[in-house]
């Protein structure tokens, strides 16, 4: 008889009080699994991600194929660097509990899963850690102070005091810098394996998560990218059983092993005991093998155990047995290395004694040092302006403004990009530039011939995105540049943003200038952990030391009767975030020039393209939807390349009874109110929101009295706001009215009702009408 669905929910093994049972852990015998070749087939090979690779067995013995057969210096070492990193863990353990440090993460128990592959990695090999991967930066030959002192936020903190303790980097060991959003990294990766591919290169990339965090979005991102491109890395999964108190079957781990969503994906997955350094060691090897000769990436679950708690805020007591890391049937790392040395006699206790004593020493005469720069609670301590370096390359001068208390001094001022002439009304374009030959081109022909451009001058750029290949966009903004430049410039990529950006921030950190599309600014949002919390903050985070130049074109707004998925303007949303600048043309010059200032820029853009523009220069006559955009004019653009300077506002139409601020389409919009009403008005082309030019916009109003602000995106907290409050500040006793605002309604974008949506002329002319009538 048919039983009634319900609903599973996971149930750990043994809770406080209980007996410790691991009785759903899968095994193989030492020894039994083959080592197939490095270039198998993934469909040959899918009994690696359901076995278990085991070498040293329970007589300490090395056995089977797997074995890596390494000279006894380089076990002894290994030994050593775990040694090393537990007497660490568990010093850092003690001066969080001083009050000295406000917080640590252990990894005690998982010293052979960074250890054994961190030796068997190359030097140029690009490492994405987790936050319980210490053992990396003892390999590699990191000073014990110098992670000390970022733990205790002083002086000589790598970050400068940005980072929670034990998210290290370190730029000169090719580790990169450890965020806190869990599996952001992974696809980031990816990505850097990406760009090595791109340029040639031999170096992998390896990445580290928890079993936990493989339920997060970007780990879907990071497999499908790495399957599809044949990226060269490794992506470790640590299964230490555990997310904070909910174990791995919450993850999935109760139905399938992780390593088995390896082949799912197309790509080779691989268990193996995470307390072996040998079988790390030799799946690493084989792995990073593969990786070198163009057979794949693979996915690498290490089955270990999280032998103390989460962190110092977790009591894991509250949810586990208090003995159970004793009773883990993989035994301990250390352990279990120091005894296969033993076995061979090359070791014995009283040596380990000795290497426990002189690793306690250097760890206490590193602490004597590291405290001597400070520490949470005692100075030195570090200098608070700090605070203001590294948000972009060069602190613009807005924002922070100058004058605030602590705020940098401003940098000179950006050369200015020739502008010819072309836009109807506009004071500033007067004169043709002699430098360039003069072409007509719409919008989407200026940013095509931007990136024709930048292909063509920078090896290093590379175009990412849905479509934007063989098929040339939706738009059609980039057509022809994959069939100019190649498929491994201008790629073609699976529907998701966030693997976009993901890859496109590793690939900028290996060097390339990657140009990322995503379709429709509606479809962004995906992306916005990797954009707000990694691409925007990466400089910030690791104090100058990583950073990723990173541009991201989006077409926005109304136009094509898209309704509410396909017409939004979420400029105001990323203008709210630290680090990243945001930018939206309104003409054909500005957009090619734009563009190619964001590709060189050396911090990342969101290019917003209104997509009304798109086919031409918008009438502003929202009583005309139905007539085409081609019969607009084009603009006059120079062939050759040509910059306008990111964080200069442009005044477009000289006055002096007003002042209209707008940017995108609305600078069209105003225009044509000002010109129904007669009004002597004086507009402002934002062009760039972040930074603001402010000394443009004040200037103005100063001189009329009167600000209008208009822009397409709904009202309440859109960017619109922010310019009256600047206003306020600056230009208080210069004004003679309230400063007037039209946008778009508070409601989504509605399909059918386009046109009543759109602050077209008649709205922004009322509104117009009303400023110059206040009082």
């Amino acid at each position: 008889m048919p039983r009634r669905s319900r609903l599973h929910i996971p149930q750990h093994h043994s809770r406080p009080g209980e007996e410790p049972d691991f009785s759903y852990l899968e095994t193989s015998p030492a020894g039994a699994v083959p080592r197939p070749d490095v270039n198998a087939r993934v469909r040959d090979i899918g009994n690696l991600s359901i076995d278990l690779v085991r070498v040293l067995d329970d007589n300490h013995v090395a056995v089977g194929q797997w074995n890596p057969h390494l000279e006894v210096q380089d076990l002894q070492i290994g030994l050593r660097h775990m040694l090393l990193t537990r007497i660490f863990d568990d010093r850092m353990q003690r001066a969080q509990r001083q009050g000295k440090t406000s917080f640590y993460m252990r990894c005690l128990g998982e010293e052979a899963v960074s250890v054994a592959q961190g030796m068997a990695l190359r030097p140029k090999d690009m490492l994405f850690p987790a936050y319980r991967n210490q053992g990396l930066y003892v390999v590699r030959g990191r000073p014990l102070v110098d992670l000390m002192c970022q733990l205790l936020s002083n002086t000589r903190d790598m970050c400068k005091g940005r980072q929670l303790p034990v998210m290290y980097h370190w730029a000169e060991g090719r580790i990169f810098s450890i965020s806190g959003n869990l599996t952001t990294q992974f696809p980031q990766a990816v990505g850097w394996a990406m760009a090595a591919a791109i340029k040639g290169e031999d170096d992998i990339a390896v990445s580290w998560i928890g079993e936990g965090s493989s339920a997060e979005a970007d780990f879907h991102h990071a497999m499908l990218f790495a399957s599809v491109y044949m990226a060269p890395v490794i992506l470790n999964i640590v299964n230490n059983q555990w997310a904070i108190s909910t174990f791995q079957g919450f993850a999935g781990g109760e139905q399938r092993s992780f390593a088995a969503r390896g082949p799912g994906y197309g790509m080779a997955g691989i268990r193996v005991d995470g307390n072996d350094f040998l079988a790390v060691y030799a799946v690493t090897q084989w792995a990073a093998e593969r990786a070198r000769t163009g057979a794949g990436p693979t996915l690498i679950e290490h089955v270990t155990y999280r032998g103390a708690a989460h962190s110092t805020s977790d009591d894991p007591a509250r949810y586990r047995p208090k003995d159970d890391y004793e009773k883990w049937p993989l035994g301990d790392p250390v352990l279990r290395l120091k005894n296969h040395l033993i076995k061979l006699g090359e070791w014995s206790e009283e040596r380990h004694q000795a290497l426990a004593r002189e690793l306690e020493v250097h760890v206490t005469e590193s602490w004597k040092e590291a405290v001597q720069y400070g520490t949470l609670t005692d100075g030195p301590r570090l200098n608070r302006d700090l605070m203001f370096q590294d948000v972009f390359k060069e602190m613009p001068e807005h924002p922070p403004r100058p004058g605030r208390r602590g705020a940098p001094p401003p940098p000179p001022p950006p050369r200015p990009g020739p502008r010819p002439a072309g836009c109807a009304e506009r004071a500033s374009s007067c004169g043709r530039s002699r430098e360039f030959d003069m072409a007509q081109m719409n919008m989407i022909q200026a940013l095509n011939s931007a990136m024709d451009i930048m292909l063509a001058r920078d090896p290093n750029v590379v175009m990412l995105g849905e479509d934007i290949g063989y098929f040339g966009g939706v738009f059609r903004v980039t057509d022809g540049l994959q069939r100019k430049y190649g498929e491994h410039r201008v790629l073609d990529t699976p529907i998701a943003e966030g693997a976009i950006v993901g890859a496109a921030i590793g690939m900028g950190v290996n060097g390339l200038r990657p140009v990322a599309e995503v379709q429709f600014a509606d479809y962004i949002y995906p992306a916005c952990d990797q954009i707000f919390s990694e691409l925007a903050r990466l400089r910030y985070r690791s104090a100058g030391d990583f950073w990723a130049p990173v541009t991201i074109r989006t077409p926005c707004g109304g136009g094509i009767r898209g309704g509410q998925t396909h017409s939004q303007s979420p400029e105001g949303i990323f203008t709210h975030v630290c680090g990243i600048k945001v930018v939206m043309p309104s003409t054909p010059y500005d957009a090619k020039g734009l563009l190619i200032a964001s590709i060189e820029d050396d911090d990342p853009v969101v290019f917003f393209e209104p997509k009304r523009l798109y086919n031409g220069p918008f009438d502003g006559d929202a009583n005309k939807p139905a007539v085409p955009w081609s019969t607009h004019a084009k603009g006059e653009v120079p062939d050759g390349y040509y910059t306008v300077p990111i964080g200069k506002a442009e005044i477009v139409r000289k006055g002096s009874a007003v002042t209209m601020v707008a940017y995108g389409t609305m600078i069209y919009v105003c225009e044509a109110a000002a010109k129904a009403l007669g009004i002597d008005a004086e507009i402002i082309d934002v062009r760039s929101m972040v930074p603001l030019d402010t000394d443009t916009i004040c200037t103005s109003v100063k001189k009329t009295g009167r600000c209008l602000i208009a822009h397409e995106a709904t009202r309440f907290s859109g960017f619109g706001a922010e310019i009256p409050a600047t206003i306020q500040e600056e230009c208080f006793w210069a004004l003679e009215a309230p400063i007037g605002r039209v946008a778009g309604w508070d409601t989504p974008y509605p399909h059918a009702f386009e046109w009543e949506y759109f602050p077209g002329p008649l709205r922004v002319a009322a509104a117009l009408k009303a400023v110059m009538e206040a009082a």
